[in-house]
């Protein structure tokens, strides 16, 4: 990359959602970079390419373009629905508590007795996170850096698909309300460049001039979504 403009240069932000880094990056000069999603999010801030990952053709098509010399870099950020950990908090306010887990610690990949929608929402996701890790050691092979996002106590870290790569990775932890954020969530970054340590800022607690939304259903979005159900009925 020495002397090289970095408008050469392109990184390919995978399951993009509305693209952020890919907007961040093309801001700062590599304006070729673009996003890799299964929709285009009707707020996206930067060009998405639309590729089933789920598939064995959406997979062999990104892996080819991975080969272009002038891709540098990766950011992943594979959906955590399934693998989240809210979805142990029962949510008084919502009507049968809430979804329900769908992995645990003991069994990450997805646990048993799971129904059919169940299974088949953790069998997309368990393809996404096996190609995350054929993409890391791809990318990692290739020279290229590599970095991967999702919540730090995502059960995303625990599944073998994820083992397999994770002896390859540095981490690093931030909260993000040290970021603009109103909620203190930590989120844990997987990557193979050091710099990315510089990331590292954690939340020194609550104070007058520092402070935190509440998690889950509050009275005020509570309201919303009755307002909400109102209008639909009347409509």
């Amino acid at each position: 990359m020495a002397g090289k403009p970095l408008e050469e240069f392109v990184v390919i932000e995978i399951f993009a959602g509305t693209a952020r880094v890919s907007s961040a990056l093309r801001f700062y000069g590599m304006k070729s970079s673009f996003g890799v999603d299964h929709l285009r999010h009707r707020s996206a801030c930067a060009p998405i390419s639309i590729i089933d990952l789920t598939t064995k053709r959406g997979q062999k098509l990104l892996m080819q373009w991975m080969q272009n010399p002038r891709v540098i870099g990766l950011f992943l950020a594979p959906p955590c629905g399934t693998a989240s950990r809210a979805r142990s908090i029962r949510l008084a306010a919502a009507r049968f508590g809430g979804p329900r887990p769908l992995r645990s610690d003991t069994c990450p990949n997805g646990i048993s007795n799971l129904s059919f929608i169940e299974k088949n929402r953790v069998s997309k996701a368990n393809k996404l996170y096996y190609f995350c890790a054929q993409a890391v050691k791809a990318a990692i092979k290739a020279g290229m850096v590599v970095c991967v996002e999702n919540p730090q106590y995502s059960h995303f870290w625990a599944t073998t698909f994820w083992l397999e790569v994770a002896g390859m990775m540095l981490y690093t932890i931030f909260h993000s309300c040290q970021f603009g954020s109103t909620r203190q969530k930590k989120t844990m970054l997987a990557h193979n460049d050091p710099a990315f340590h510089s990331l590292h800022k954690l939340c020194p607690g609550e104070s007058k001039a520092h402070r935190h939304d509440k998690w889950g259903l509050t009275k005020k979005t509570i309201n919303l979504q009755h307002q909400m159900r109102q209008l639909i009925h009347s409509s």
